[in-house]
């Protein structure tokens, strides 16, 4: 009966482990649980689901400014999350962090100096270059040179080894694995100044 408990207990614990998670490292076989994006005239963002625990997504905030997370999960089973936003006068800066210690991570914004005295530095002047004339050619006639008698020289010309051509090993390549072959459903649909999308899993 106790093996018998201990054989289900791993088979639950085998099949709780994410699909990647069966394949080690190689996080291509991540199944992607579900995508949604749009794009409405210059405004646009999408949002991310991996059956890993991985997402991610960006839209446009009403200021103008790009803003943007994405999450992971550890070895160790921690979530961290990131927050950014981007754009100008920003550039792209961190803007908040999840599961992580914010003393250890050092500057996560951009600096901007405020200051009304600053002057930002001047831009290089650029002057044409002087403009080089060359002298004028001058027609020169070649020196005459006058045949020289030399005796023939005799060189003897060793023998050439002949090229064989062996034939190549022949390789069968092995497939690659299918790493998008799970039931999903599609759906596109396009609108008066773009599009929306999504793709669920099932």
């Amino acid at each position: 009966m106790r093996q018998l408990v201990v054989l289900v207990t791993l088979a639950g614990v085998a099949l709780a482990l994410p699909q990647g998670a069966r394949h080690g490292t190689d996080n291509t076989f991540t199944k992607i649980l579900s995508f949604e994006s749009y794009q409405d005239g210059h405004n646009f963002g999408h949002e991310l689901l991996q059956e890993d625990g991985t997402t991610a997504g960006q839209k446009f905030g009403p200021d103008g400014l790009l803003y943007g997370f994405y999450s992971y999960i550890q070895q160790d089973g921690n979530r961290v999350k990131v927050l950014w936003r981007a754009g100008p006068g920003v550039g792209y800066e961190v803007i908040g962090v999840e599961g992580l210690d914010k003393d250890n991570l050092g500057n996560l914004r951009a600096t901007v100096n405020t200051d009304p005295q600053y002057q930002p530095a001047p831009q290089p002047v650029h002057r044409p270059r002087p403009v080089v004339t060359q002298a004028p050619v001058v027609p020169h006639h070649p020196p005459v040179h006058r045949a020289q008698h030399r005796a023939p020289v005799h060189t003897q010309v060793a023998p050439q080894q002949r090229f064989i051509p062996t034939a190549a090993p022949i390789l069968t390549p092995e497939p690659n694995p299918h790493r998008f072959d799970y039931p999903a459903v599609l759906n596109l649909e396009r609108t008066g100044s773009g599009f929306v999308s999504s793709l669920q899993a099932v």
